[in-house]
């Protein structure tokens, strides 16, 4: 059993789970809610608060919500796909494969972050279609474009926060260790801003390079920019090291 077997298997569960359906519902749901609140179709206002109604203000937004709401989608995804190992007790089973732990581990974050970025790449293509169909000003190929590097910026920094939940969820034997990780981290971050340091909260990093938080915090400094990449390089080698060292019986 080789690391491209070990892949095939970890997607199938994804491909058999209802969870799959219940994320790509909500990726969406969500850019169609945003569009008709942006167009004032279901709202009294004719913008979300504090934005123009155009397609640049709301590409914005969908980075604001991958940014906020995927450390949370992203982090439950994540306790998925290592927790349910414990809570399903298939742990022991997929222990005894003749695989190396790192191999099964790497398979796992690699297809939660695959699963993740297709969740991010459907979210901004229903956006863009929603964008059209509702008839925001400045809708353009070029809006589009200059949107798209930082939105994938977003989502990259997103999953490599989520890196470190596997390595939770691990050590919790389970789903809720992990959820609470993720409540903690959110709440860590809107800690930090009130305390006028969440450039430094790993966590707070995506939304402030969508101006969650103003424009004016918009422009990271370079050690701000790492911090994600940082914590997932620290999630993969402790989440490695948990299963290669940790008891599993």
């Amino acid at each position: 059993m080789n690391m491209l077997t070990a892949l095939w298997a970890e997607s199938l569960k994804v491909r058999r789970s209802r969870i799959i359906w219940i994320s790509l519902m909500a990726a969406t749901l969500l850019p169609i809610l945003f569009g008709l609140v942006m167009a004032g179709l279901i709202s009294s206002k004719p913008a979300l608060e504090g934005q123009e109604a155009n397609m640049q203000a709301y590409l914005n937004q969908l980075g604001v919500a991958v940014s906020v709401g995927g450390i949370i989608g992203f982090g439950f995804l994540y306790s998925w796909i290592f927790g349910r190992e414990y809570s399903d007790r298939t742990v022991k089973d997929l222990l005894a494969l003749p695989v190396p732990r790192f191999q099964v581990v790497l398979s796992k974050m690699f297809v939660a972050a695959l699963w993740c970025a297709a969740l991010a790449a459907w979210l901004f293509a229903v956006g863009c279609a929603t964008g059209w169909l509702v008839s925001l000003d400045g809708w353009s190929g070029g809006v589009i474009a200059d949107s798209l590097p930082r939105y994938a910026e977003t989502t990259i920094m997103v999953i490599c926060l989520s890196l470190p939940i596997g390595w939770i969820a691990s050590a919790g034997r389970g789903y809720m260790a992990a959820l609470g990780f993720v409540v903690l981290m959110v709440i860590a971050a809107n800690l930090g801003g009130a305390i006028g340091i969440e450039s430094y909260m790993p966590w707070a990093v995506p939304g402030l390079l969508n101006g969650a938080a103003g424009e004016d915090k918009m422009n990271l400094e370079a050690v701000s920019l790492a911090l994600p990449y940082v914590t997932g390089a620290v999630g993969i080698a402790g989440t490695i090291a948990w299963w290669r060292y940790a008891d599993q019986t």
